[in-house]
């Protein structure tokens, strides 16, 4: 073998080596915390209102790291995550680029039974394949006490705390969502082996001790009134042939329903917006329209841009529905793509009328910040502003949600509220728009995600940590979270008929 070929499979040996590396030396860690302050300072909207001691987060880490010879990127990685939670930045997550799961056992074990809530309690569940329905785990005992000698909700917020700051039912619910991936939960503690579980199940009167081995695959909660797990809608998102008539039904009463389970792109569906505009058209005349977004993820504001137009009254248009903050040390154009995307204009946009800059002046006299915009480190304010079209609607508008609701699927419950003619239905949504970025950490290559831009409603308070409040509070009870019936949309469709 030649020197030069040595020399190669030696130098691809070391990339090798350096790209797949678990570990950092101590100095490559305390590296990586310092590049993340800086991420966290510079690029971050929320970390600028966060009302946390950040600094005793990153002393600790330090200690932690100073203490160890040599430093696993996952150890790294979750300590950075914890430091995450503390902001309510609902986009902000943190990854590993490289992490084999799968070379840990702990990792991918779950909970023994799936799990849910009902009236702030937390309910065991199993499956049954046979009527597709939902049944208490031990039907005496539907509650869960505690886990691992830890009251249930103690359990949440100490382990769950991911989505600490989340609006209270979306936190319950991703809580649960922690918990039925226990294993990954004890793994970032430090643990790695555990087999069982001891949980107490209750009735609130007798309790019932039980010790469970983990489980090896996850039991997910289908809620039925999710839109996005409907088996009708499940192919929306996936298949370009989908049949977007399935998605709209007349009702009884001549009540109209359209499910969106997602908030694709036109790109992606290029027939969506031809069947939206006209399906509305179709139930214009309706007694009323229901527009269910319960489980909707999110995606981009273009659903928002065509439906408004129907919904926005002539009297109320322009209509100001969403004012947004960039990072002022991000690069600015007087309309950046990524804004002009999101349908946010600054003020002087040749994208505006002049009836638009009328309708934010008189807007503004009223709109207040529930904190002051520091605009050394913000830009100028960003407006997405909403016209009546000359086909508005003039029957009722119920939009049902849930705490599923996340991102541009908040957006759009937020901009509609206040309209006339529209009344959002159900429970708080999930909240968030940060317009988020990705970032890498230059030694562990840990993936940083952080929202890059302040999101408020019409309120003054931002979607994230907040999300929207419906004007009719609508929960899910105990027939729907057995899947049984859809007892919100049930209950929707009695309110509008009485």
């Amino acid at each position: 073998m030649t020197i030069q070929k040595t020399l190669q499979i030696s130098t691809l040996l070391l990339i090798s080596t350096l790209s797949f590396s678990q570990t950092l030396t101590k100095e490559m860690a305390l590296e990586d915390l310092n590049e993340f302050k800086n991420l966290l300072e510079k690029q971050s909207s929320y970390y600028q209102v966060s009302k946390i001691d950040f600094e005793n987060y990153y002393n600790e880490i330090e200690r932690k790291v100073n203490q160890k010879d040599s430093i696993p990127i996952h150890f790294l990685a979750f300590e950075l995550e914890k430091v995450i939670s503390n902001i309510i930045d609902r986009h902000a997550n943190i990854r590993m680029e490289n992490f084999e799961e799968d070379d840990y056992e702990l990792y991918n074990l779950y909970f023994p039974f799936a799990l849910s809530s009902l009236d702030d309690k937390i309910v065991a569940l199993k499956f049954n394949k046979s009527t597709k329905e939902y049944e208490y785990y031990l039907q005496k005992y539907p509650f869960i006490k505690n886990v691992n000698k830890i009251d249930i909700n103690a359990f949440l917020e100490s382990y769950a705390y991911r989505r600490k700051l989340s609006p209270k039912k979306a936190k319950q619910t991703d809580g649960l969502k922690d918990l039925r991936d226990i294993g990954e939960i004890y793994f970032k503690q430090g643990k790695t082996t555990l087999k069982e579980v001891e949980i107490i199940l209750t009735n609130g009167t007798t309790h019932k001790r039980l010790v469970l081995p983990l489980s090896d695959r996850r039991n997910w909660y289908f809620d039925i009134g999710s839109t996005s797990l409907n088996r009708n809608y499940s192919k929306f998102e996936r298949d370009k042939n989908f049949d977007l008539n399935k998605l709209d039904k007349l009702l009884t009463d001549s009540i109209a329903y359209i499910a969106i389970p997602s908030m694709v792109n036109y790109e992606e569906k290029p027939n969506l917006e031809s069947y939206l505009q006209s399906t509305i058209e179709k139930y214009r005349n309706s007694k009323a329209l229901i527009i269910d977004i319960r489980g909707n993820g999110g995606g981009t504001r273009e659903i928002l841009k065509t439906l408004s137009g129907y919904f926005v009254k002539p009297e109320q248009s322009p209509w100001i529905a969403n004012v947004a903050y960039v990072r002022s040390d991000q690069f600015l154009e007087e309309d950046m793509s990524s804004m002009q995307s999101r349908f946010l204009y600054n003020y002087n946009s040749e994208s505006l009328t002049n009836e638009d800059r009328k309708a934010i002046d008189k807007f503004n006299k009223e709109f207040k910040t529930e904190f002051d915009v520091d605009m050394s480190k913000f830009s100028k304010p960003y407006y997405m502003v909403l016209q009546s079209n000359q086909n508005h609607i003039n029957c009722p508008i119920y939009i049902l949600v849930n705490e599923d609701c996340f991102s541009a699927a908040s957006v759009f419950t937020s901009a509609l509220k206040g309209l006339d003619n529209v009344k959002i239905v159900g429970v708080t949504t999930n909240g968030s728009s940060g317009r988020s970025k990705k970032f890498y950490l230059k030694n562990s290559n840990i993936r940083v995600k952080l929202s890059t831009m302040l999101s408020f409603q019409r309120n003054g308070k931002t979607l994230d940590g907040h999300g929207t409040t419906p004007n009719i509070i609508l929960e899910r009870d105990e027939e729907q979270m057995l899947r049984k019936k859809d007892s919100q949309l049930e209950k929707l469709i009695e309110l509008i008929k009485n």
